[in-house]
């Protein structure tokens, strides 16, 4: 099979050769040629990472975009896709590895409810700040959602149009909750949902809260609930942060999904670990440290990625996903050996069950 690298490699093989026509059927508006090459791209993409792929020209700019939705395993092979993107591409088109702000996709959306199509100009939002989160609750009204009587089909279609105007990142990381609302009535913050995340980013200022480049960003902080009893590899955790939070819990419960899903697209989940060295806080100044290093050789080197850890009871554990394993074998030969004298790392892969 070949890894995800090759498979970026493949993909932009294509784009390059497609680029030419692709950017005079955006300027031109020549749909037929256009809609031949971007499903030709759009195939393919769906095929190695699992997501879509649009390409657009809003404010006279290429843009592309890999629509990853919130597949974690989607988000991260795509991220790294847009990575590997020639130097010649990155120069000319803007390259979004998840699905930004009022794309052309939201623009152009359109919900049927009954016999009317409605447009995201038809959609409000009303909207109030969970302090205690540091998050925002929404609620979303559209004139025809009283003709529904699919109480979860209008909160799907509440949930896919907030995505839409807020892109993935921000929807994962500013929002608690999402609602429905039947009636216009204005009892929070209310405004047109194409309005929403000019809205969201001044709470977002106003108040200081975090920002975040992509949704891999967004980093979830876990204390096993049970009593830490064990000294066996990943059964000691006491303390676990991660970007990936299914990933964590499929593994923790032998599951099999999120490995197998990595593993169609190339890649591979696993973990580097150490025995902890001071058995008291400094180990979690030196985990952060020694994650660092590593992080910036596996991007350095374009194989991998750093996507959380944990602070165990015997070991230290530095979670990844592999885009090219071979390579990765080489390089963290090579990280073993610079870091030979302050610690003794091993890998482990999460390998998956057949």
């Amino acid at each position: 099979m070949m890894s995800v690298k090759d498979n970026a490699k493949k993909f932009w093989d294509l784009f390059c050769s497609l680029e030419n026509e692709i950017k005079d059927g955006l300027v031109h508006q020549n749909y037929e040629i256009l809609n031949k090459d971007v499903e030709a791209l759009d195939d393919l993409c769906y095929e190695m990472t699992g997501c879509h792929f649009f390409v657009e020209n809003l404010y006279d700019e290429f843009e592309c975009t890999f629509d990853t939705g919130p597949n974690k395993t989607c988000q991260l092979v795509a991220q790294f896709f847009a990575q590997m993107a020639p130097q010649t591409i990155k120069r000319n088109w803007i390259i979004n590895d998840c699905l930004p702000p009022l794309s052309s996709k939201a623009l152009m959306a359109t919900v049927k409810i009954k016999d009317t199509d409605y447009t995201i100009q038809d959609f409000f939002v009303s909207y109030g700040i969970d302090e205690n989160q540091n998050m925002v609750h929404a609620k979303v009204y559209c004139p025809g959602y009283y003709l529904i009587d699919n109480t979860e089909n209008k909160k799907e279609m509440s949930m896919y149009l907030l995505e839409l105007a807020l892109g993935e990142t921000s929807y994962e990381a500013y929002l608690s909750s999402i609602d429905y609302i039947d009636e216009c009535k204005e009892v929070e913050s209310f405004c047109p949902i194409y309005e929403f995340y000019d809205k969201l980013m001044d709470i977002v200022e106003k108040n200081h809260w975090q920002n975040y480049n992509s949704p891999l960003d967004i980093y979830s902080v876990y204390k096993p609930i049970q009593d830490i009893t064990h000294d066996s590899l990943r059964k000691d955790m006491k303390m676990i942060f991660t970007t990936h939070p299914i990933l964590l819990e499929e593994t923790i419960e032998n599951k099999n999904d999120v490995l197998a899903d990595m593993e169609s697209k190339g890649g591979e989940y696993g973990y580097i670990y150490y025995i902890n060295l001071y058995g008291n806080e400094d180990d979690a100044l030196i985990r952060q440290e020694i994650s660092k290093k590593i992080n910036q050789q596996l991007q350095k080197n374009l194989i991998g990625k750093v996507i959380g850890g944990s602070i165990g009871k015997s070991y230290s554990y530095i979670d990844l996903a592999i885009y090219d394993s071979k390579v990765f074998t080489i390089v963290f030969n090579k990280i073993k050996r610079q870091l030979d004298d302050q610690v003794e790392l091993f890998y482990q892969s999460f390998q998956a069950k057949n």
